[in-house]
């Protein structure tokens, strides 16, 4: 019993070192030394075995990473590539192949949750400091946006996207913790829809109306799913364009997008290779500064201008499919609602840049789709054996 305890601890040591190694990835960026810890992080919750295994949950996508990192990779000869865009897509592509392999996905799962109320605690301190005036070393207001009264706050790492990020994440969490002192827990709700109230991340408020229809609803095991999925990406759409006129910040990201669609009609089958926005809080944010620093408001978008409409479809098909094996959740689960709030975010959001959000949303992706497909087999063995067993009694 003692040496099973002691291995346990042992596991659970190295989910916490990549705990460690993604935060101070996030915060530190990419040298030579997080670049290294993060190989080694990974290396040790790898299993072939598990990957193997997990590339059958997922055949879609896996073709999409194999076609979009072979067009990347042919595009290099034909398109000038910066050397962030290869950092960006190199991060993206080795978290996609790792984090397959990786033993007990959900483990990984409750071990960020621990760093994501940390990060959080850090960043609606910063926020709080800079409400009170304090001029803080590691952040400071951005400029005020087109069409906006007054500057994001910038949390802990000095960037409101990110800021958004983790109020959204330790939301989710959260919401799943059964804590006995419901005002302890409603004051502690106030306290993160303050901190994403004061980033401006407006559009996790809607991705949080959609995760409340999910659960409240029990959408995940109705065929009305992906259709109230399809109709909150067209009511952003219809809404965003309405507001043009008195929303400055509604009109930039309509123009955005239009100017996405411009790029992706010049290369719409085969797009223009590995490409990511330059952009920070600092950023003066205009239509001609947002287009030339590469921002589409769209991942999505952003995947075909990359890959071609093919590979973004390839990719828009996953996520379909994900939302699928929703059904076979008898009930609510936290990775459930991360997938559907994050995915949702990719059509008039998103980003590539947060680890540790990009983390978080591609091991939902692998549970969710490995437990619908675990599930999918066992109720095939079943009807085969009542049919065996019927054609024996028969006999």
């Amino acid at each position: 019993m003692q040496n099973i305890k002691y291995k346990d601890i042992a596991i659970n040591y190295k989910y916490y070192l990549l705990g460690i190694i993604l935060v101070l990835f996030q915060f530190a960026g990419y040298n030579v030394l997080t670049l290294s810890l993060l190989a080694i992080s990974t290396y040790i919750l790898f299993s072939f075995d598990v990957f193997i295994n997990s590339i059958k949950t997922i055949p879609v996508f896996a073709i999409f990473i194999t076609l979009s990192l072979s067009i990347g990779l042919v595009n290099i000869i034909f398109h000038d590539t910066t050397t962030k865009s290869l950092m960006m897509w190199g991060q993206f592509y080795f978290f996609a192949f790792m984090l397959l392999g990786v033993r007990n996905k959900m483990q990984l799962i409750n071990t960020l949750k621990i760093f994501a109320y940390l990060i959080f605690i850090a960043d609606v301190t910063s926020n709080l400091l800079l409400a009170l005036g304090f001029n803080l070393p590691w952040t400071s207001f951005p400029p005020v946006r087109q069409g906006e009264l007054f500057a994001r706050f910038p949390g802990v790492k000095g960037n409101s996207l990110f800021s958004g990020s983790i109020s959204f994440l330790a939301i989710c969490f959260f919401s799943q913790e059964n804590l006995k002192n419901k005002i302890l827990k409603y004051f502690i709700f106030i306290i993160m829809l303050t901190n994403l109230l004061m980033a401006s991340s407006f559009r996790y408020y809607v991705i949080f109306l959609a995760i409340f229809i999910l659960n409240r609803y029990r959408l995940y095991n109705k065929r009305s799913l992906c259709y109230v999925y399809i109709s909150f990406i067209f009511i952003i759409v219809v809404l965003t364009n309405l507001t043009t006129t008195i929303s400055g910040s509604n009109n930039l990201r309509w123009q955005l997008w239009l100017h996405a669609i411009s790029q992706i009609q010049n290369n719409p089958l085969t797009g223009i290779g590995f490409f990511y926005q330059d952009l920070n809080d600092f950023t003066v944010f205009s239509l001609h500064n947002l287009t030339l620093a590469g921002v589409t408001e769209s991942t999505i978008l952003a995947l075909a201008i990359c890959f071609g409409i093919p590979i973004a479809l390839l990719f828009v098909l996953t996520i379909y499919n994900t939302l699928k094996k929703y059904k076979e959740y008898r009930i609510y689960s936290l990775e459930l609602g991360i997938f559907y709030g994050l995915s949702l975010d990719l059509f008039w959001g998103g980003s590539l840049d947060n680890c540790f959000s990009l983390t978080i949303i591609l091991l939902c992706l692998y549970i969710i789709n490995y437990n619908g497909y675990i599930i999918t087999k066992a109720k095939i063995y079943n009807q085969d054996e009542r049919l065996h067993n019927n054609n024996t009694d028969i006999q």
